[in-house]
């Protein structure tokens, strides 16, 4: 009998994955592009072998032709020829792409696509250079040259970046992503020390925005090289954003440990609900206890973070006070908050809310990811007397697929002989 459930459960299991995937394959032959394209974006994003896809770079819907040419590239097939001629294509995004793709690739020779610095679109040709920079940062020159008087503002912005760093920075004119991508070239060519050095003075003259882009950068470097100046942004800085990212930073390259307790404390006593979470995972990492009763009355909070972030502080202790609000989170009209619940129950093992789980699990009107979420609940505590879940979702044939392949899951372990009934 067992290996008649084995060979059932694979066939089923299968069965479940080729009826998800064939409503793809029918929606590539209808009329509607909208269709085609989620189709094609559905088939990439499961990476389902479907050589069809090729023909679709020749659609006469431009949305439609960027999907396929997404699909090639996410599945490895893409060639020097679709690329070529995707950059010959009317559209401005598949251009765009194609660009990415040659530079990425290694194709040569790679004069071919600096004659795109003349393509009409602006946001082709700042994809060409910003692409090309980070690939091919010892040929900067010749693209530069070619460039060097682009009438697109990012464009002006980016080569005079090249030049000089610390004014591009400090700019309130210069464009975020610009920024962004001045500080990776250098951060790729220069070593840690050097690239640390050419930013610390000039980070005190820049906007808030900057700074935190800044900071964020420093988190690749080593502990020993920027400990000394997060320290001095911790005792200087005002703004709670920046002591968020700093804090952040600090934990990421030198451990939790060199995050100061008072700067947990200042972030979980903020006004801003994220920044509260944030704070009290810190402080749960850092194994501070103090925050317990603080916790507790948040647990009766508005706002899903300040809540969430206060369950999964307790969770972290394993507090089984939490166990009185299960039903409340249960019962609420915030997924997130019913997740939670879910949470609780399966980090502090609490077996009497069976029922309630099965009835997450049944309702059509919740998020497959929170039906998925009870049903592997139910797998997990063993519920034997719960097989009956599973088993209506499998029969429906309007359910989800990947609703479908949790919900085997599950039978196989609650009542693996109903299995050979499908």
């Amino acid at each position: 009998m067992a290996n008649e459930i084995i060979e059932t459960y694979k066939i089923l299991e299968e069965r479940i994955k080729s009826e998800n995937i064939q409503i793809y394959f029918d929606m590539l032959d209808s009329p509607y592009p909208s269709f085609k394209s989620k189709a094609i974006q559905e088939l990439t994003k499961q990476k389902i072998d479907a050589p069809r896809i090729k023909e679709y770079l020749k659609d006469p819907d431009k949305n439609v032709r960027f999907s396929a040419y997404r699909y090639l590239d996410k599945m490895g097939l893409l060639d020097e020829n679709n690329i070529k001629e995707a950059l010959k294509d009317i559209s401005a995004n598949l251009r765009k792409e194609a660009i990415i793709s040659y530079i990425q690739m290694g194709i040569k020779p790679i004069e071919f696509i600096l004659e795109f610095t003349e393509d009409p679109d602006p946001i082709v040709r700042y994809q060409l250079i910003s692409t090309f920079l980070e690939f091919y940062p010892e040929d900067s020159e010749k693209i530069i040259s070619k460039m060097k008087n682009d009438p697109y503002v990012k464009i002006k912005q980016l080569i005079s970046a090249l030049e000089n760093i610390s004014e591009t920075l400090k700019s309130e004119q210069v464009d975020k992503s610009v920024k962004v991508m001045a500080l990776r070239r250098f951060y790729e060519r220069d070593d840690a020390y050097t690239f640390f050095n050419s930013l610390k003075e000039t980070y005190f003259d820049c906007n808030n925005e900057t700074k935190g882009i800044i900071i964020k950068f420093f988190s690749g470097l080593p502990c020993e090289v920027i400990n000394k100046f997060i320290e001095k942004i911790v005792q200087e800085e005002k703004d709670i954003h920046i002591l968020q990212l700093t804090a952040n930073t600090s934990k990421k390259v030198c451990g939790i440990d060199f995050v100061p307790t008072w700067l947990i404390d200042k972030l979980v006593n903020s006004e801003e609900a994220k920044v509260v979470k944030f704070g009290l995972k810190l402080a749960s990492e850092k194994e501070d206890m103090g925050y317990v009763e603080f916790c507790r009355d948040l647990l009766s909070a508005v706002d899903d973070d300040l809540v969430i972030g206060a369950s999964d502080y307790l969770i972290y202790f394993q507090d089984y006070m939490l166990k009185d609000y299960v039903p409340n989170f249960l019962n609420s009209l915030s997924s997130k908050r019913i997740r939670e619940g879910l949470k609780i129950i399966r980090k502090l093992k609490l077996d009497n809310f069976l029922e309630e789980i099965s009835l997450i699990a049944l309702n059509k009107m919740n998020p497959i990811s929170l039906r998925k979420a009870a049903v592997n609940l139910l797998k997990f505590f063993k519920a034997k007397d719960y097989w009956e879940v599973p088993n209506q979702i499998l029969k429906d044939p309007y359910e989800n697929g990947n609703l479908k392949l949790a919900a085997l899951n599950a039978l196989l372990r609650l009542n693996a002989e109903m299995v050979v009934n499908f």
